[in-house]
Parts: structure tokens; C-alpha cells; sequence
């Protein structure tokens, strides 16, 4: 097997930055040792830093590839594509298809759409289009009235790695309650009119009564799969109880700081979009990430929205108000995201585990991946 090293002067280890020299072979890492200087047969990165390639567990992206516009749908084979090239050129290396079960919105049937967007990431990676590892996070909308129904079609699905329960309609999980939902929808720029007719549509298609049973049945199932599961959008210490009880260890966007400090009193992981972190605040007026750091409650991070969002957001934390260690910080993007999806082959630069690292440079503001690298082959 060829043998391929690597020299930096700044090689992020779980215990350290080091200058040192990392050894691939076979598609894993076979050292990472200290030097002083470059040995004579090994690549020179020089300043640049290695890190280990990203993973994300929560990515929106593909939707956006799938329907540019709304009402306007993309080639589905095309969109897994554009959305794994993205993904890669980002560092990541390991990416979560969130992928939701909750109806109708902006044109797209998900329940209809899901099954397609699904094929096109298995036929891409059948034929070795793709640069990432591909998963699938199935997000379960519990007052979605056909919900159970769309689970069903998709629980043997190999791909299938997380679930997360979340109800999205108006009035639940939202700041503020139905006003809250209002003025997320006023803070994107809707009118009151047409908050008012998504009002309606949203009500009619809800089923609120029965999302309670849902969500145990939805804990049920992952259980019997042994796959995670995370609660998605909690606002309080009662939504941390109940969550709790289904056997939940992943706060995923806690809205509230009040949630998010009880789902650590309950040794669940918080998870915030790096988005969030990034622009200073939630796009729809929940609690701020860079809120959520400041009060050590900041476990893990996912793209949500923006692939290149995650890097950016780990190293801000290595500089002021914060002053986080980079190791500290690249943990949130790698080592504590495959920690909670119980991937213990990846995350971290160290002997044995899967060689996916990235090689970045900061130009102007930007950690940049320069090359990014998959199970010891350059993918990006």
C-alpha cells in the first residue's frame, strides 16, 4: 500500500497543535509524530494547518440544490452533486442529509420529494460521484398527521443514521408562542398577509393533538434501531424533561438559554448552527450561539444552512471574547459530532482512524480548506 506523509507546522491533535509529520496509508492514519523539522520524504504544508475532516449533522443544503426556486425543481442526481461538491470544498468529510418529513412548504412535498433526493445520494455514491460520506438524518415532524406512515417507508434504508422529533407548527417550540411564530416570519420579511394565509395552510395540514404520541413513537423506533435521537427546537426546562424521558441525548437548536442549561444538567449534547455563531445571532430570533458559548454550553456544531459556515465558525472561537483553544474548537466540528453519532473511526487526527483531515490556510479572515482529503484520497 503506498505510504503518504504529510509535514505541517501546525497539526491539530486531540491534545494539541504540534509541528510534526502525519503518515497515511491505506486510507487511515498510520502516525502523527512531532518534529522539528521536515523529514525528507514527506509533503510540505508548512504554516498550513491540518485538521480532521468535518462532520456535520445537520445540513438543509440539499433541499436548496433540489428546488433552486421555489415551486422549481432541480435535476435530483444533479442537486446530490452540486450538494456534495459544496459539503467537500467546506471540509466536510462525513455529512448528515437532514431531510425532513413535514409535509408541504415553499412548493416542496417533502413527503414526496424525500424518497427522490434520497435515490439521487445513492446512485451518486454507486458510482463514485461523491466526495463526502454520505448519511441520512431523518428529521420526523411530530404534528405532521402522516408522519408515521412516511417513517415506515424509510426505516431500512442502510443510509439511515439519526432521528430527530421537532413540531414546527405555529405556536409550538417557538419563542413567544403563536406570536413568536409570527415574528420569526415578519423577521424573514413576510407580510401580514401572507402570515396570515401561511397560517391558515399551516393549521390545516397540523395534527397538534397527536404529536405527543409521535414523538414517543419516534423515540421508540430508534431505540429498537440503537440510532441516536435528538429533540429539535426546545424552548424549555418541560421540553428538556420530556425529552429526557424519551431517552434523547442531542439538543439540537435549543431556542432558549433556559433549555439549553437543563438539557446540560441532563448530559445531552448542545448543538447549534454555526450560522448562528457566525452572523452574531439566529436568523429567526432564537438564542444566540455565540450566547450559548459564553455560558459553556456550546458542545457541538452543524452547518444548517451554510456548508462553509463551520470552520469559520470554530476558528472565530479561538479568538476574542472567546479565546478557545484550537483543538477545543475544531472538537465541535469533528470529534464531539462523531462522539455523538457514535462513529468511533473518525474525528479526530490520531493512529487508526480513518484518514480524512483537511489542509487549511486563513486567507484574509477565512480559514480556507486548500485541500481537503477523504480516507486518504485527495476529494476537493
Amino acid at each position: 500500500m503506498t505510504e503518504t506523509r504529510f509535514f505541517s507546522n501546525r497539526i491539530v491533535t486531540p491534545d494539541g497543535v504540534i509541528s510534526g509529520e502525519m503518515v497515511v496509508q491505506g486510507g487511515r492514519i498510520v502516525s502523527v509524530d512531532e518534529h522539528g523539522s521536515k523529514p525528507s520524504q514527506a509533503l510540505d504544508w508548512a504554516d498550513d494547518i491540518i485538521i480532521p475532516g468535518l462532520i456535520d449533522i445537520h445540513t438543509d443544503n440539499l433541499e436548496k440544490h433540489f428546488m433552486p426556486r421555489p415551486g422549481t425543481r432541480w435535476d435530483s442526481f444533479g442537486a446530490a452533486l452540486a450538494h456534495d461538491a459544496q459539503c467537500a470544498a467546506a471540509g466536510i468529510t462525513t455529512v448528515y442529509d437532514s431531510l425532513s418529513l413535514s409535509g408541504a412548504k415553499n412548493g416542496l412535498d417533502r413527503g414526496e420529494a424525500l424518497p427522490e433526493m434520497m435515490d439521487a445520494v445513492r446512485r451518486a455514491g454507486a458510482v463514485g460521484a461523491l466526495k463526502a460520506d454520505h448519511r441520512l438524518h431523518l428529521r420526523c415532524e411530530v404534528s405532521n398527521p402522516h408522519l408515521m406512515d412516511l417513517v415506515a417507508q424509510h426505516i431500512d434504508n442502510p443510509a439511515l443514521a439519526l432521528f430527530s422529533v421537532m413540531d414546527h407548527a405555529p405556536g409550538q417550540r417557538n419563542v413567544g408562542g403563536l406570536e413568536g411564530w409570527r415574528k420569526k416570519w415578519r423577521f424573514q420579511g413576510k407580510s401580514e398577509a401572507e402570515i396570515d394565509a401561511q397560517l391558515v395552510e399551516t393549521l390545516e395540514r397540523r395534527d397538534t393533538a397527536n404529536a405527543p404520541r409521535r414523538r414517543a413513537e419516534i423515540a421508540a423506533i430508534a431505540k429498537q434501531a440503537a440510532l441516536p435521537l435528538a429533540s429539535h427546537d426546545d424552548s424549555s426546562e418541560a421540553h428538556i424533561e420530556e425529552a429526557a424521558a424519551f431517552g434523547v441525548t442531542i439538543a439540537e437548536f435549543p431556542v432558549t438559554i433556559e433549555a439549553a442549561r437543563h438539557a446540560a444538567r441532563h448530559d445531552m449534547i448542545n448543538v447549534m448552527g454555526a450560522p448562528n455563531f457566525v452572523r452574531g445571532g439566529s436568523h429567526s430570533g432564537n438564542v444566540s450561539a455565540r450566547e450559548i458559548a459564553s455560558g459553556g454550553l456550546l458542545h457541538a456544531l452543524c452547518s444548517d444552512y451554510v456548508p462553509m459556515s463551520m470552520i469559520k465558525a470554530a476558528f472565530q472561537l479561538t479568538e476574542a471574547p472567546f479565546d478557545w483553544s484550537l483543538p477545543q474548537a475544531i472538537d465541535l466540528v469533528a470529534g464531539a459530532p462523531a462522539r455523538m453519532c457514535g462513529l468511533k473511526d473518525r474525528g479526530e487526527l490520531r493512529r487508526g482512524l480513518r484518514a480524512d483531515f483537511v489542509r487549511v490556510r486563513v486567507l484574509g479572515n477565512w480559514p480556507t480548506p486548500i485541500e481537503v482529503w477523504r480516507e486518504g484520497v485527495r476529494v476537493a
